[in-house]
This record gives C-alpha cells, structure tokens and sequence, in this order.
C-alpha cells in the first residue's frame, strides 16, 4: 500500500494534464513522396496544447494493460493493481476526433495563438526544442487545411444532400454528414458568408503568426542560404495558402506577404538548390489562371516581382534561374491543369509583358526584353500543346511534337529532360520499349 501513493499521484496529474489528442488529417506531399494515384495522404499527428505554456510529459497510459504494467514495475500487488487499473480505466480517451471536434479544438489553439503578446510567442519558440517547432508550423499547417474556403457552391450542394437525407427519413446520416448546412437559400447566403469570414480570419492569424517568428528568427531561416529545415517547413506554410481554397480577401493578403518573405530571403530562391523557387512558381502559374480577374493581375505582379528580384540579385545581369522555372512550371501544368492555354493565363502574360515595358527602374537593362523572350517561349510551349492535343490519338505524331519541342530547349538540359520525359512515358505506354 505504501506503492500505491505515487501511482494515484501520477493518475491524478494525468487526468489533470490530459491534452494529447491524435488525429488523421490529409496532408500534401512533396511530388517525390505523393502516391502516383493520391494528391493528398492521411497523416497522424500529434497536437499537444499544453506545450503553450509550459513543456509537460506524455502522462497517458495505454489502457489496462498498460495500467498492468506500471502497477508491476512499481511493484504494486495484485489486489492494488486491479485498484490501480480501475482508476486508470475511468480516463476517458479520445484517440480519434470527428471533424467538428477537430475544428473545434484549433479554433481553440487559434483564439489562444492570437491573444498571446509577441514576448509570450518568442518565450515558447525559443524554448522549444527543433522538433516541437516543427510540429507547431505543422499545426498552423492543419488549421489552414482545417478552415480552408469550400466556396457557396460547395455549401449549396451539401444543403441539397442535407434536405435529401431528410426526405428519406435519414435523419441521423444527415447530421452526421454536416450538421451546420442547411439547404434554405438565406441560410446558404448566411453560411458561406460565416464560412469565408472565418477562413479569412484564420488565414490573417497564421500570417500574422509567420511574420513574427520570421522578424525574430531570421538568423537561423538564413543559416545554409536558406537551405534549412526550418526555413523548408515555414516556406510549405507560406506554399499551403496557394495550395488550398482562399477567400478573395486572404489571397490579396498571401501575395503580399509573399513579396515580402522574397525580399527578405533571396538567397533561398535565388542561391543553391532551386526546388523552394521551382515550387513557387508553380504555384503562382496556377493563380495565374484563376477565374477571379484580381488574382490573376496579383499573381502576375508577384510572378514579375520573383523575375525582377532574381535579376537584381544577380547584379542585374539575368535571371535565369526564375526564367527556367517558369518555362519548366508551364510545362508540367498543361498535364495537370486543364485550361492553362486559356484566355485568362494569355491576360496575365499580358500584364507580366506590360509590367517589365513600364518599369523605369529596369527600362534601360536587358529585363524587359529578356522578360518578352520568356512570354513568347511560354506561349509557343502553349501552341506546341494544342498541336499535340489535336494528335493525342496518334502516338508517333505526337512523339514528334514532343522530340521538336525537345530540340528546341537544347540549350537547357532541364526542360529538354522535361519533353523526354514525356515522351519516355508515351512509348512505355505503347510498348515501344526499343524506343
């Protein structure tokens, strides 16, 4: 008996502490990690909130079993450990939440991250150890993906299945599927309303999150030119807004902290490696061909300010690293987006071009020339693809296309390795495997 004091100590501190939850939640892979068939993977992660405050231990014990075992090794008898288990057994445990808990619970973690002052943030961030800092961006990450903006379209659809559901006299499968939709058209105007105040909301607390803790940590982002796993992990949360839906407003607010995270961190893009500049650029193509007329005219005037950075940074001699990238992004996003060639991407080409012509600054260098030299690869690029579209039926007229295209960027090993590729996959497709 003289055993059992400390134990039902430690079960005491651990129905107090409990904070642990473990959740599955979709997170995206880099390319080289993604299932061929999957854009996005289920990944367990851990979110511990009293790490806010101060570190505390892991004090969940797993189930009885568990319970068993630290009865044994404190060396409790029998008749104590079936005392010990029973005590153990009334935690509850809530492994899995359902995604209304989970939004629930960040939206907690949200409200505290965005009263806490600057001094509190910088006292936990310089506690925490390297690992705890990546959880917590990897956090920030989930809630983005949590609060992400479906549209009114997306919440009309699911008032339809909500009013089905009750038409059949599911009830319950109704309430599970959402139980915040409903299917009137003033409820519909209400809820995407709330909706997309609250993804608004969320999105300008993580950015404001980033611009804090890049404003005392920008040694250490810089350390390796920026070539880090700490600058890695808050670059893929900057690279997360352009990923998932936004709200017109957020998006407006992403491009200008986008900006402001290349001034402060050329290096990173401009400097050793070139997969952080390559995956910007893809990104910013993609806005490039949004719906909305004010992204598109941001995300040119951000793609404009990466190509003139680039050209300062090299002394205002080229800027060939971003003019790759871009050639290489189009590239892969006439397999993957539909539409690229479209009169909305030809716009914003439009604007880069009157961009780079108006810009005093760079008016008597070779920017704005070089600049209409990448417009017009980018749009022969386009014209080659609607040939190979009208020949997609004919695999060796289209190899063809492909090899023309190819010779074409002899000058550039990446993008001509970009077509060989392609056409690699066409004749292993076919068979042709002497090709």
């Amino acid at each position: 008996r003289s055993h059992t004091r400390p134990v039902a100590s430690q079960l005491q501190q651990k129905e107090k502490f409990t904070r642990r939850h473990s959740v599955n939640v979709p997170i995206a892979l880099d390319p080289e990690e993604r299932a061929p068939s999957l854009n996005l993977v289920t990944k367990r992660v851990t979110m511990d909130f009293s790490l806010l405050t101060v570190p505390l231990p892991d004090l969940l014990l797993d189930r009885d079993s568990d319970d068993q075992k630290a009865a044994t090794h404190s060396g409790v008898d029998g008749e104590n450990s079936q005392c010990v288990s029973a005590v153990g057994s009334a935690v509850l445990r809530f492994d899995k939440l359902d995604r209304d808990e989970i939004g629930k619970l960040l939206m907690c973690f949200l409200h505290i991250l965005k009263s806490m002052s600057e001094e509190a943030l910088f006292a936990y961030w310089n506690k925490a150890a390297p690992s705890e800092l990546m959880d917590f961006f990897t956090l920030i990450e989930i809630c983005l993906h949590q609060f992400r903006y479906m549209g009114k379209r997306f919440i009309a659809r699911a008032g339809i299945l909500h009013a089905r559901l009750q038409q059949l006299g599911a009830l319950e499968n109704a309430h599970t599927i959402n139980n915040m939709y409903t299917h009137t058209e003033a409820d519909i105007n209400s809820q995407s309303l709330l909706e997309a105040n609250v993804s608004t909301e969320v999105c300008l607390t993580v950015l404001d999150t980033l611009s804090t803790f890049i404003m005392g940590f920008k040694t250490q982002l810089n350390s390796d030119l920026g070539h880090n796993s700490l600058m890695k992990k808050v670059f893929q949360v900057h690279l997360c807004f352009l990923q998932i839906p936004q709200s017109e407003a957020a998006l407006k607010q992403v491009f200008t902290s986008l900006r402001t995270f290349i001034f402060k961190f050329p290096c990173t893009f401009f400097d050793g490696r070139a997969d952080m500049c390559a995956s910007l650029c893809y990104e910013i193509l993609k806005c490039c061909n949004s719906k909305l007329s004010s992204i598109r005219s941001d995300a040119a005037h951000l793609l404009y300010f990466l190509m003139k950075s680039n050209f300062d940074y090299t002394g205002r001699k080229s800027f060939v690293r971003t003019h790759l990238q871009v050639v290489i992004a189009v590239s892969q996003l006439i397999a993957d987006v539909i539409g690229i060639g479209s009169t909305r991407f030809q716009q914003s080409l439009s604007i880069i071009n009157n961009c780079a012509n108006s810009d005093k600054s760079i008016k008597h260098t070779a920017f704005p020339s070089d600049v209409k030299d990448l417009t017009k690869r980018i749009r022969t690029v386009l014209m080659a693809t609607e040939q190979m579209k009208e020949h997609e039926n004919d695999p060796e007229m289209l190899v063809d296309l492909q090899y023309s295209l190819a010779k074409s960027y002899t000058s550039t090993p990446e993008l001509r390795k970009t077509w060989l590729d392609s056409m690699a996959r066409i004749h292993n497709k076919n068979g042709d495997l002497s090709e």
